[in-house]
């Protein structure tokens, strides 16, 4: 399922109660990223002061070219379309909300994803602002 925007009702009815306090939470978050992309590899680092580098490498699925212009951005996932869908993702997601990112980046002032999906001859570096708009390719 592609990257797309809930819709407002839907945003109302879930609500958002994610909140990232440290960087352990932060850490959790891009873990349960990785394992919903099935990753069978998943290395974390941490710099000592927990705030120069959180970086979660991974062998997942990747970011397909369409969804990249949202992947920062507030309640744009690809788990759930509407509030219907929420009767059937029990147990098959981590997280729904679209909201990991987007608040990693709100405390962060930016960040860097890389990915690369399948048939892609390199990665690709995508550098994302404060306001989760991607400013680099």
């Amino acid at each position: 399922m592609a990257i797309a925007a809930l819709p407002s009702q839907t945003v109302r009815a879930i609500g958002s109660t994610q909140a990232l306090t440290d960087a352990a939470s932060v850490v959790k978050e891009l873990v349960d990223n990785a394992l919903d992309a099935q990753s069978t590899s998943i290395t974390v680092e941490v710099s000592t002061n927990t705030l120069d580098i959180i970086q979660v490498k991974d062998n997942g699925h990747g970011i397909a070219p369409i969804d990249r212009p949202l992947i920062c951005k507030r309640y744009c996932t690809s788990k759930i379309k509407d509030l219907d869908d929420l009767a059937s993702i029990g147990g098959a997601s981590l997280g729904f909300r679209g909201e990991a990112l987007a608040s990693a980046v709100e405390l962060s002032g930016g960040l860097v994803v890389t990915t690369r999906i399948v048939g892609e001859a390199t990665a690709v570096s995508l550098k994302v602002g404060q306001n989760g708009e991607v400013t680099k390719y």
